[in-house]
């Protein structure tokens, strides 16, 4: 008997291992649609800034997504700032104070958040960030890396962090050399992201489905089992 138990038991925690995931799931599920909303309403912004100015509209669309939050950040809520950007020496515009590796440092505020990814091309002219402009535009990998070790952030971590975000939302796709207008592009990728999104949705509802199967066969065994020791 205690066999049988055991066996039941294995196979159960894969199970209160999946339903427990389920949870999990739901807020990446949440955090993935508000990402997508955010490259909805602001891709077209990176696109033009990479056209105007060679910035790879992967960097940009990553780091607005990382440093707002998908626009979601009290700081990108208050300034329009989706970049992070403190005021700096030469800053003559709007400014607000925030917490952030110190208290109440100075960052810049925006009219809007096209001012704020306008702002963030100009701030890459500056010559700390040079050599970022030797670089293929294509190559987010070499940019996400060189943004780190020319200082834009403090994170150690920054550079994986930015890749991370490109390839887990196939911002790299923004990049490519295309002939198509800036809105068409924009509907094909949302395209692309959706049907990736759907696989994976696919996939782990089969694999939810798959246990249940096994839960509900193994609590058949449990109610058989215990009308024969009643018996």
């Amino acid at each position: 008997m205690k066999k049988f138990f055991y066996f039941i038991l294995l196979f159960l925690m894969p199970l209160f291992s999946s339903f427990s995931k389920d949870s999990s799931f739901s807020k990446e599920r949440k955090e993935i649609e508000r990402v997508i909303e955010y490259i909805k309403k602001y891709a077209v912004f990176a696109v033009e800034e990479m056209e105007k100015f060679g910035i790879p509209a992967s960097i940009k669309l990553g780091q607005g997504i990382l440093e707002s939050s998908s626009g979601n950040s009290h700081l990108s809520k208050a300034t329009n700032n989706h970049f992070g950007i403190k005021c700096g020496k030469n800053w003559m515009g709007d400014i607000y104070y925030h917490n952030d590796d110190l208290p109440k440092e100075c960052f810049r505020k925006y009219n809007s958040v096209r001012e704020s990814f306008q702002d963030h091309s100009k701030f890459l002219q500056h010559p700390r960030y040079s050599k970022l402009f030797l670089l293929k535009k294509n190559d987010y990998q070499s940019w996400a890396t060189e943004l780190k070790q020319a200082g834009y952030a403090t994170s150690l971590n920054y550079a994986d962090l930015l890749i991370n975000q490109i390839e887990k939302y196939l911002l790299w796709k923004f990049d490519e050399e295309n002939s198509c207008g800036i809105e068409k592009r924009i509907n094909l990728y949302l395209t692309s992201i959706m049907q990736n999104n759907q696989k994976n949705d696919s996939f782990f509802k089969k694999k939810i489905h798959f246990l249940y199967k096994i839960f509900l066969f193994i609590k058949k065994k449990l109610n058989c089992t215990k009308t024969s020791l009643n018996n």
